[in-house]
């Protein structure tokens, strides 16, 4: 099951929640303020291809920034 993180907009928490891909869009109760004002966020997550790592499956080497290796100019990263 997937592990996902939401952002309470009452307390500005960040925290995780692992639940189905189908109820990934659903309210979340913040577990410092119990608030269930939440939105989910768009988490980076690492991937080991090939054995190599920093290889992605779909555009090879990655040139590092941001969470497509600098293509979308997020600068995040």
């Amino acid at each position: 099951m997937p592990l996902y993180e939401y952002r309470c907009n009452d307390c500005a928490a960040v925290y995780e929640v692992m639940r189905s891909m189908a109820e990934r869009e659903l309210a979340a109760v913040c577990p410092r303020c119990e608030s269930r004002a939440s939105m989910p966020l768009i988490s980076r997550v690492g991937m080991l291809v090939g054995g190599q790592p920093g290889v992605s499956a779909r555009t090879g080497p990655s040139a590092g920034g941001g969470c497509c290796g600098g293509a979308c100019g997020c600068g995040a990263g």
